[in-house]
């Protein structure tokens, strides 16, 4: 789906902004504190259900607003002309439409519109817990399986019942979360692993765009040894029952990130993690691009402040050949927006929650 308008109200110091965007690089350019990440929330807020900030949706809401809302216009090719809303009030649960009608699962919106975030510590993806790079893989494996959801979520409350259960002397309901968390805990491996074979290539083929020469493995552990889950769960039970959790399955998986000279969490250069973390965001837009025809918006944050030029012609050439949309921020006016083409890029002024076009002519 292509964004075409964007309208947020009362998110943070914005209070009320209207944007006309472009199909390809749009750029939110003013000062540290002017409002610009605080529109890539609100639209992060509206698809994604949350803020990538880690606070709660009435942290968004602005000093002495009574409520805060994002809507947004858009085409999409099996849809067609698509509108979504979503509205919170400070003391009531967040009202989400999609054209008109109420949608109680934030998954339907999420799935419509595939993005990515890239933050200015986008390389934690490589150098962060192996959890940044689960739910790199969960992201992936949700867009080409969207009932992909339902069983990662009803696996990890397989998990916590077990845990709980681990905990007394009851044998027979241990058993049974066992039996339960080993089939969903199949279920999700085989999806993932499904997933990543199929996006490593592209991955590899983006990082030697990015950054040519770059050697780096990629192996996907499913959080076990061997071939059997139910072998190795009989195995750590005694284990588990001591520690109170489970040991093994799914939720310890992890992207093992290697090169010749090691981990490579700890070989690379904050440099390099950076264009490997820039790879995996944008294999995936690619690949989902490649098999589903589907487009993603990307809300990039400050990316210009820790890339060259030569880093940033290759970061930005690689989203305009793959025909993205791209929402970012600036404290300066990129000359890069030019290399878009005509009707490819637009440039947005903010200054304290006020946005203004920028006539470029």
């Amino acid at each position: 789906m292509i964004v075409e308008h964007v309208e947020v109200r009362c998110v943070r110091n914005v209070t009320e902004a209207s944007l006309d965007l472009c199909p390809g690089l749009n750029v939110l350019v003013g000062p540290n504190g002017a409002g610009k990440t605080a529109l890539l929330e609100a639209l992060h807020l509206l698809i994604r259900g949350r803020s990538f900030r880690g606070r709660g949706v009435s942290f968004l809401l602005q000093h002495g607003a009574p409520a805060l809302s994002v809507h947004l216009r858009g085409s999409d090719p099996v849809r067609g002309r698509v509108t979504l809303g979503m509205a919170r009030e400070r003391s009531s649960d967040t009202e989400l439409r999609l054209n008109g009608e109420a949608v109680r699962q934030a998954s339907v919106v999420a799935g419509l519109l595939p993005m990515q975030l890239l933050l200015p510590d986008l390389a934690e993806l490589v150098f962060g817990s192996p959890r940044e790079r689960r739910q790199w893989l969960d992201w992936g494996v949700f867009h080409v399986k969207h009932d992909y959801v339902d069983t990662l979520r009803d696996y990890v409350r397989s998990v916590r019942q077990r845990n709980a259960v681990l905990r007394t002397d009851d044998h027979e309901t241990l058993q049974a979360w066992t039996g339960r968390m080993i089939e969903l805990g199949e279920a999700v491996t085989e999806a993932r692993q499904e997933y990543f074979d199929a996006v490593r290539p592209t991955v590899l083929e983006c990082l030697e765009t990015l950054a040519p020469g770059l050697a780096v493995t990629l192996e996907y552990h499913p959080g076990f040894q061997g071939d059997s889950l139910a072998e190795e769960v009989a195995e750590s039970t005694p284990r588990d029952v001591k520690s109170g959790a489970t040991q093994v399955g799914p939720h310890r998986a992890d992207i093992r990130l290697g090169s010749e000279r090691g981990r490579a969490a700890g070989v690379l250069s904050r440099g390099q993690g950076k264009a490997l973390a820039s790879a995996l965001r944008i294999g995936q837009a690619k690949a989902l691009l490649d098999e589903q025809g589907a487009r993603s918006l990307f809300l990039i944050d400050d990316v210009w402040a820790e890339l060259d030029d030569d880093h940033s012609v290759r970061f930005f050439g690689l989203l305009d050949r793959m025909d993205c949309q791209i929402l970012a921020t600036s404290t300066h006016e990129p000359g890069l927006a030019e290399s878009f083409g005509a009707g490819r890029s637009k440039v947005f002024h903010v200054e304290q929650g006020v946005v203004n076009e920028h006539d470029r002519r």
